[in-house]
């Protein structure tokens, strides 16, 4: 029986924060030149993000605190908004927490050991016996290779539940600067976490991941990472990213459906940005007209890195609602360079059988 995901759930922090109030805590940041205050009006004025959410109760928090205080922060905010959209999964799908057999996390914006497992599996009284994986380093493509673990494991265990959750506490690696792309960072990533749940049980509804392929360009390497200075988190993002992200998603769309039955299709990409979206629309011609679900949730959420392509497909899932043998191409990109590229096709029920789609790329590219 193919693994199916049959829930996605999301969960973010109390504060919200409009553009407008981001940008007037910039301006109390002590010592900040009015070159450095214009590049965050031209940024924060920018229609593609309204608000964000951060694990804060006043996001002025940020312009002093500490690299313990803020790592404490990333710890406690992570394994909450994990465990929040795990269990949230799980009661909208019937589903007990001591009938979970595997969990695997992704997150880059902090570092922890144990991982994140760890901490959800307390908080939500996981098995002891539970599959658990934590997946680091992969940025904001983080989710896909997460869905393909999960449907590894299932291709094993016939009858087993899999939840795949993806959290970033990006505000914990807000580095304060007067280069372009520390500027840029701050005035675009945001705090959220979703959950999904797989299953190979017969008789659920949901979308059977009938396709993979990605993509690893060490060239691209210095163009989007994170590197540490001063004992924090710093992020890297060069000018290149839209062309490289367009390129990658591009090179992606032709793997997956060269090999592809699929007629009806949406599309959920991750919203890196306004210029990433845009790039990708005018360079990929099958997605143009088509990326209103992450221009949505860029709108309302900014980039949350990792979790962000997931808040794009529970909004497909429940706005478009794909009906049997539509699909939904999702892609991803982040460090490294690396990019994801999946098809997800519904299947109504086990007594549906839906067209599988063979890729020639699957002997390769294994996530």
């Amino acid at each position: 029986m193919a693994s199916k995901i049959i829930g996605i759930e999301t969960s973010v922090p109390l504060l919200c924060v409009s553009q407008k109030d981001a940008l007037a805590c910039a301006a109390q940041k002590k010592d900040i030149k009015p070159s450095t205050l214009r590049w965050y009006e031209r940024f924060m004025s920018d229609k593609g993000i309204e608000t964000r959410y951060f694990s804060m109760e006043h996001v002025s928090e940020a312009l002093e605190e500490s690299r313990d205080v803020s790592h404490e922060r990333f710890r406690r905010s992570a394994a909450r908004l994990g465990a929040e959209a795990l269990r949230k999964v799980l009661d909208k799908a019937g589903i007990e927490p001591k009938d979970l057999d595997g969990l695997v996390t992704t997150t880059c914006t902090g570092y922890l050991c144990p991982g994140l497992t760890s901490y959800i599996s307390e908080a939500l009284g996981l098995r002891a016996d539970l599959f658990a994986v934590d997946l680091a380093g992969l940025g904001c493509g983080a989710a896909l290779p997460a869905l393909r673990a999960a449907d590894q494991y299932l291709a094993l265990h016939p009858e087993s539940h899999v939840a795949v959750v993806s959290v970033e506490i990006c505000s914990a690696a807000i580095f304060w600067g007067d280069d372009i792309e520390l500027i840029l960072s701050n005035s675009i990533f945001a705090d959220g976490a979703a959950a999904c749940l797989l299953t190979n049980s017969s008789g659920r509804q949901g979308l059977s991941m009938t396709g993979f392929s990605s993509l690893l360009w060490p060239e691209h390497r210095d163009d989007l990472r994170f590197k540490t200075e001063d004992g924090r988190l710093r992020n890297v993002i060069s000018r290149s990213v839209p062309a490289v992200a367009a390129k990658a998603v591009k090179e992606l769309m032709t793997n997956l459906m060269a090999h592809s039955s699929v007629k009806r299709w949406h599309a959920a990409v991750h919203p890196g940005g306004r210029m990433i979206l845009d790039e990708i629309e005018k360079n990929v011609p099958l997605l143009a007209g088509k990326l209103a679900r992450s221009r949505e949730v860029l709108r309302r959420y900014g980039n949350m890195s990792s979790p962000s392509v997931l808040f794009v497909l529970k909004d497909i899932l429940e706005k478009d609602c794909p009906e049997h043998g539509e699909a939904v191409l999702l892609f991803a990109f982040g460090a490294g360079f690396s990019a994801y590229g999946a098809v997800l096709q519904m299947c109504a029920s086990k007594e549906k059988k839906i067209v599988e789609i063979p890729l020639a790329t699957e002997e390769i590219c294994h996530g």
